[in-house]
């Protein structure tokens, strides 16, 4: 920034040097008036509001195909590019301290749960090992997370829903 705003004040200074010296040529050096008036009649120099304001910065994207093959330390790939030759940009070239990115790795979130029809009350409900109580609809249509809409108590053989059947 300070670069532009120097720039800007050296070119304007410069041009207004030009000026002068071409209208000291083309007048009579007898007149001072002529010049003086010349130079205080000069348009004043002015500094934008873009003049203060930073560049942004371009940032390049490196494609996939591209990119080096190492690991970050928060586990997602490196951004920058490979090397010639290599699988490493030049920082990963030396080491690789958080490992290497596999594309066979992959983390497994999903848990299956196995759920059971139980009819309680002449009604049939989904409910896990853990005391849930599934949408049967969800249920039905194969849902990835099916909503949990209740709690369920086991005494015996006997199953009841506290929140259900108060």
């Amino acid at each position: 920034m300070e670069r532009r705003i120097s720039k800007k004040v050296n070119d304007y200074i410069h041009n207004f040097k030009n000026e002068i010296a071409e209208k000291v040529k083309a007048i009579d050096s007898s007149d001072p008036t002529e010049i003086m008036n010349f130079i205080y009649q000069y348009k004043n120099f002015e500094l934008s509001k873009e003049d203060f304001m930073k560049r942004k910065r371009v940032k390049n994207m490196v494609p996939v195909y591209e990119r080096c093959c190492a690991k970050r330390a928060n586990g997602q790939q490196c951004t920058r590019r490979k090397k010639d030759d290599l699988q490493y940009c030049g920082t990963h070239s030396k080491g690789t301290p958080h490992g290497i990115m596999n594309e066979n790795e992959t983390v497994s979130t999903v848990t299956k749960v196995e759920v059971s029809a139980i009819d309680i009350k002449g009604i049939v409900y989904y409910l896990d090992n853990n005391g849930n109580v599934y949408d049967t609809e969800d249920i039905i249509a194969n849902k990835k997370n099916p909503r949990i809409i209740a709690k369920y108590e086991q005494n015996g053989e006997t199953y009841t829903i506290p929140s259900l059947f108060d």
